[in-house]
């Protein structure tokens, strides 16, 4: 079954002048939590997987947040550790068919 391209997000970026938020409609996303044991403790993380139609101005680094997401954040409490449905991105990848850029997809593994 191919992904549905109707879902909404948010994405946030730490700027020298702020925090940049921009919302996104027409994406496909999906995440779950994943917790691991370790000798010194549980980790855990949000891997993800999002998928833009076209190009996308996204980086790693950034934030996404699962919907429409809050006007103003604290980048330091605004964490995907916190909040289900928030990832923060590790790997971005324009995805071509032949020379012509059909999706951006942005993730983590």
């Amino acid at each position: 079954m191919l992904p549905q391209f109707s879902q909404t997000v948010t994405l946030y970026r730490e700027e020298p002048e702020g925090i940049r938020r921009q919302v996104l409609e027409g994406c496909f996303y999906s995440w779950q939590i994943q917790q691991t044991e370790q000798e010194y403790g549980v980790r855990q993380q949000t891997k993800f997987l999002l998928v833009i139609p076209g190009s996308c101005d996204i980086r790693p680094g950034d934030r996404v947040f699962d919907g429409v997401g809050p006007e103003t954040v604290d980048w330091e409490t605004f964490l995907p550790v916190s909040l289900p449905g928030l990832s923060q991105v590790a790997y971005v990848k324009p995805c071509y068919f032949g020379s012509v850029l059909c999706h951006t997809e942005a993730g983590r593994r």
